[in-house]
């Protein structure tokens, strides 16, 4: 088997998605499966993408081609088997994404509130229970701490393309997480959101 160098392309640690069309575009189940789960992690073949999510190769294959388009996905090699056929592996962009909260809301609209208010209604399992008329107020205090979190963190990255090549892949995620949290807990923005947040999570704790 024989393989093709492609120009080495640097992998991003961690992207903030702010562009409402790809945010819709990531919202459809396969290419989130696609991206979320597997191509963060390694490259992979539209056969072997195929095989890991049951879906046929022509439908790995078109979602491949609109993720290529607007650059969250890139084909990082090609690889010749013995029997002269060509594969093409594929790779996300960045090791993390994450969806810009206010434009997420603005592209998919009723369903993106829907999952916040979701995930607050969810607090209740561990004692967090917030009453419906409050619920609003939850989502403008939650949106705005993801906001913020994303906003520091896209800004923050750490190391230049000589520092990257300097880390194996494990440590290099570990590092740049630690020293976005690092900037997170150095913005008094920040914290004063995350204070503001935790205050209201305690004053609707059962039992307290």
């Amino acid at each position: 088997m024989s393989g093709s160098k492609k120009r080495k392309r640097r992998i991003k640690d961690m992207e903030v998605i702010e562009d409402k069309k790809v945010i819709k575009l990531l919202m459809e189940p396969t290419r989130a499966k696609i991206v979320f789960d597997y191509i963060v992690k390694d490259s992979m073949t539209v056969k072997q993408l195929s095989e890991v999510t049951g879906k046929n190769p022509g439908t790995i294959l078109h979602h491949i081609q609109k993720l290529k388009e607007v650059g969250i996905v890139f084909e990082e090699r090609t690889e010749q088997t013995q029997t002269g056929i060509v594969q093409r592996y594929y790779r996300a962009s960045a090791r993390e994404y994450r969806m810009g909260i206010s434009e997420m809301v603005q592209a998919t609209g009723d369903d993106a509130t829907k999952r916040l208010k979701s995930i607050i209604k969810s607090l209740s399992v561990y004692g967090i229970d917030v009453p419906e008329n409050q619920i609003g107020e939850a989502v403008e205090l939650l949106t705005a701490l993801i906001s913020r979190e994303n906003e520091l963190s896209s800004s923050n990255l750490i190391m230049d393309e000589e520092g990257h090549d300097k880390l194996t892949s494990s440590v290099r995620g570990d590092v740049s997480r630690i020293m976005r949290r690092f900037a997170l807990e150095e913005d008094s923005q920040y914290r004063d959101l995350r204070k503001n947040w935790h205050a209201f999570l305690w004053s609707h704790r059962q039992g307290v």
